[in-house]
């Protein structure tokens, strides 16, 4: 099928859904999804993210006022009747919809039709690069955009500022500072080049086997070895030891990072959170967005159940968040707890409190558990 027919199917679907609430729009999605005659000019996926954009936009018509107040009673009423198992799923898409409302961040000018082409560009299409650089750049900046998707939280606590790991606009400056400052280094590297020039890399599969090679790990691994090593180089410190004075002003990120985290309100990165910033490309963002969906619907049925027959054991949400401590590596658990003090009401100073407690008897051994989590609790405003 030709691209200018795929454009044509998307702005007639966009033209039936423009006026209607989110709840028809779910009801219509349902239906599209199973519609044989749909899936031959649109894959799932594709249909995905088409009424992702197309919710988002009948959310923002609906007001960051309507928007709060549905958030507050888990979307109960912009969902449907139907499966339980279909609207739970439904729920939590309308919660991560509605993260940059409830942020406070402005929404995008453009016509939904044209959002919904911007996001199959940038999200859905295939990396098709005729040359390594443009495949090794795209994937692993597709690679941190799921990443940081799932980490990314309301910020509905607007009292105390998001890390920034956590804030949804730190992803589009943590892509800049990859595309001007971090991957082209990385690929003048020797062993890089050697990788480069060892296959063909516009196989099929290609960028799937780079991130595979990355999440994989290890001592020996190129990747990584280069990505941890760029990063260090950005600590003033080090480059004082070699003799080399401060950061060149032209290669400097933490400039831009402090003018972002200014403009929409979160806390930047420094210095002393280079770790961090090696440790993103490192997280599996599918992992992290499926571990995340579990924990969201645990405190609900504990906390908001739809029914009695549905409702959970007492405590268990906070033994679902420990499990995720136990689980995730690189301390991903720890985010998980962190996004949940701003996403979920319940989880609030005391909570976490609690919950430390309960990882040690010692403030040695919970530090060791979930330093990440014990930091942020440290530094909570008393």
């Amino acid at each position: 099928m030709e691209n200018k027919g795929f454009e044509s199917k998307v702005a007639e679907l966009v033209a039936v859904t423009q006026r209607l609430d989110v709840a028809r729009i779910l009801m219509v999605r349902r239906m599209t999804l199973t519609d044989p005659e749909t899936l031959k000019w649109a894959t799932a996926r594709q249909l995905d993210l088409i009424f992702s954009v197309i919710l988002e936009k009948a959310l923002e018509r609906s007001g960051a006022t309507t928007v709060l107040a549905a958030s507050q009673d888990q979307f109960e009423a912009m969902l449907p009747p139907g499966d339980d198992s279909v609207r739970d799923q439904e729920r939590w898409m309308l919660f991560d919809l509605a993260r940059p409302m409830l942020a406070g961040l402005q929404p995008s000018a453009e016509t939904t039709t044209e959002a919904v082409m911007g996001e199959l560009a940038a999200d859905e299409t295939p990396i098709e690069a005729s040359d390594f650089a443009t495949l090794f750049d795209e994937t692993i900046v597709r690679h941190i955009r799921k990443v940081l998707g799932a980490l990314a939280c309301t910020g509905t606590r607007p009292h105390i500022p998001r890390p920034f790991v956590l804030a949804p606009p730190f992803a589009a400056v943590y892509e800049r500072v990859l595309r001007e400052h971090v991957l082209k280094t990385i690929r003048s590297a020797r062993r890089i080049k050697e990788m480069a020039a060892s296959r063909n890399w516009q196989e099929k599969g290609s960028a799937e086997r780079l991130v595979a090679m990355i999440l994989a790990g290890g001592d020996n691994n190129p990747i990584l070895h280069y990505w941890d090593q760029r990063w260090q180089g950005f600590d003033p410190a080090r480059a004082t030891a070699k003799g080399k004075g401060t950061i060149r002003p032209e290669d400097n990120p933490w400039d831009a990072f402090k003018e972002d985290a200014a403009k929409h309100d979160y806390l930047p990165p420094y210095f002393t959170d280079i770790p961090m910033l090696q440790r993103i490309i490192r997280y599996d963002g599918e992992d992290l967005a499926e571990q995340w969906q579990q924990i969201a619907q645990i405190y609900q049925q504990e906390f908001a159940p739809k029914s009695k027959s549905d409702q959970a054991r007492q405590g268990a949400f906070r033994d679902a968040l420990l499990k995720a401590v136990d689980k995730l590596d690189l301390h991903a658990g720890d985010l998980m707890v962190i996004r949940a003090f701003y996403d979920l009401p319940k989880v609030d100073r005391m909570f976490l409190k609690l919950l430390i407690q309960s990882l040690g008897r010692s403030d040695v051994e919970r530090e060791r558990k979930a330093p990440l989590l014990v930091q942020f609790y440290n530094d909570l405003p008393r």
